[in-house]
């Protein structure tokens, strides 16, 4: 079993910035978030979330793998603070994956060490990306 550290994650932007995700809680699901950036209260934080489901009762159970980011964007209250009054923070909408591994108890490393590498260069997929990015399906 891995020791819960920061999970450290560069972002898309043209300039890339790594962003820091601090341990909140070991117990599953494992929760990481990007805490203390100046201005962002903790409900606007991005949240890594790393969970391991399934039973190992015999060598037919499978083993689930899950991995959640989740990254809120603020509403942004029109007028600003002008009047004095300043709304507490609110979340307009929030952006995330959901990354599930399906892990039988036969298989080996190799093979899920395989189908990790397999996933990851699927996101690098120009399909994959339009998909995403763009919201293009393919034709």
């Amino acid at each position: 079993m891995a020791a819960i550290a920061p999970i450290a994650i560069n972002d898309g932007q043209a300039t890339p910035v790594t962003h820091t995700f601090n341990p909140v809680q070991s117990m599953m699901p494992a929760t990481f978030n990007r805490n203390g950036l100046v201005g962002v209260p903790i409900i606007g934080e991005e949240q890594v979330k790393l969970s391991l489901k399934g039973v190992s009762v015999d060598s037919a159970g499978v083993k689930r793998a899950v991995i959640t980011l989740r990254v809120p964007v603020l509403e942004v209250p029109e007028g600003g603070s002008s009047s004095g009054y300043t709304a507490p923070p609110k979340i307009a909408y929030a952006l995330g994956a959901n990354i599930e591994f399906i892990l039988p108890n036969r298989s080996t490393t190799a093979q899920r060490k395989d189908v990790r590498v397999l996933a990851a260069n699927l996101m690098l997929n120009a399909q994959v990306i339009a998909l995403i990015e763009a919201l293009e399906g393919p034709y």
